[in-house]
């Protein structure tokens, strides 16, 4: 976060010299850093954050997208094909779409393990991976998924065509779920290009 803010005032610098080339870097530099008290410092980071988490969302949303059209589209479809037909083998398929729904979580693992191993690169904490955090992704598409299933109870153990539509959503969340991870690593990946961090 420190290199972000930075960087943020080295360019407010550059911008506060172009107006003002009279005057010395010292003046320059004095002048920027009265313009950044510590609330102001707390509104750029809370405004670049939702920004960044904008670019993420929108993101996370076109990965997905992509897997939505042809040829792509192709493997989800036979992946909420295979995941309906093993529910014929199970006496409650309940319980069959609730254990789908809870190994989203199960696949979410890695993703909170990668976020909190590189939480922080060289203990500074940068607001382009506090961003991607993957509670938002874990906390979504699986929960959304959990909270619909109490309700259709006894459609899903009588009518097939429930159990399809639940095994094309729990598709939908692998597909966040796995976008979530690639861009996680992608964002640090980066940051550490960026920065020049090992």
């Amino acid at each position: 976060m420190q290199l972000e803010l930075t960087d943020h005032m080295v360019t407010s610098m550059e911008e506060f010299w172009e107006q003002n080339p009279e005057l010395s870097f010292e003046q320059v530099k004095e002048n920027t850093f009265k313009k950044f008290t510590k609330p102001e410092l707390k509104a750029i980071e809370k405004q670049r954050k939702q920004i960044l988490v904008e670019e993420y969302n929108k993101q996370q949303r076109k990965m997905v997208g992509t897997y939505l059209k042809f040829p792509k589209i192709m493997g989800c479809i036979l992946l909420v094909i295979i995941s309906f037909k093993v529910s014929f083998y199970f006496d409650s398929p309940y319980k069959y779409i609730l254990a789908l729904f809870w190994s989203l979580y199960v696949l979410a693992i890695p993703l909170l393990y990668f976020f909190h191993k590189n939480r922080k690169i060289n203990g500074k904490r940068f607001l382009a991976i506090e961003s991607v955090h993957p509670y938002l992704t874990i906390m979504g598409v699986p929960q959304i998924g959990m909270c619909s299933i109490n309700p259709f109870k006894e459609e899903i153990n009588q009518y097939p065509a429930v159990v399809l539509v639940f095994c094309l959503i729990w598709t939908v969340g692998i597909l966040f779920v796995a976008s979530a991870t690639y861009l996680q690593k992608q964002s640090i990946n980066t940051i550490r290009k960026q920065y020049l961090l090992s």
